[in-house]
């Protein structure tokens, strides 16, 4: 089974690209639902930055407060390193997991796409067959954002800052989809890359 990393910059418009190949009949993975669930009251992440960051970034239902932490991590490195450190080993268990269940059964999948935004960051990217990049010229992404979060321009600028610049992220990419126009676009360039990765499955196997 073909392993396909999917990875770009923050509001880019990699979820709506693993919709379309998990829609073209690939098996998809979603690092940044599954940072959701480690940290999640109750699971090992939870406990760990409660004990780094303090009782204050729980939210009155007793989760995290998302947007508090989220205020801090990106306007604070050293914080960000460290929140990275402690979520990072869960997701990638856990997707490791799922990957190797799949495999382990019968299936119909001929590929898995998995989306994680830092996976050339954290060094992930190596275990994958095929990595695809995600790219939108810098000042869509920064509308985008702006738009998705409700984030001044600012701290949308900060956000995005925080990430390794798409144009250094892009030389890793086997294969680039740009979302900058409209979505019908975004979906023909899938649809090109889903049947190369097809048949590139089907030589390998």
């Amino acid at each position: 089974m073909l392993k396909v990393g999917l990875t770009g910059g923050i509001a880019c418009g990699k979820s709506k690209a693993l919709l379309c190949f998990d829609q073209l009949g690939a098996f998809t993975v979603d690092a940044d639902k599954i940072a959701h669930e480690v940290v999640q009251h109750g699971q090992p992440a939870y406990r760990q930055i409660l004990d780094e960051f303090g009782p204050d970034m729980v939210g009155k239902d007793g989760e995290l407060d998302r947007a508090k932490l989220g205020d801090l991590v990106f306007s604070d490195d050293s914080a960000r390193s460290k929140l990275n450190s402690i979520v990072h080993p869960f997701v990638l268990a856990e997707e490791d997991r799922l990957v190797q269940d799949l495999e382990s059964k019968p299936h119909q999948y001929s590929m898995v796409v998995t989306d994680a935004a830092l996976m050339v960051e954290v060094g992930s990217y190596a275990k994958y067959n095929v990595v695809i990049v995600i790219y939108c010229p810098p000042w869509i992404q920064l509308l985008r954002l702006m738009k998705r979060n409700a984030l001044s321009k600012s701290e949308a600028m900060r956000r995005v800052s925080s990430q390794m610049p798409l144009l250094e992220k892009i030389g890793y990419a086997d294969y680039i989809i740009d979302t900058s126009r409209d979505l019908s676009e975004t979906r023909e360039q899938i649809r090109h890359i889903y049947s190369e990765l097809l048949e590139k499955s089907r030589d390998e196997g």
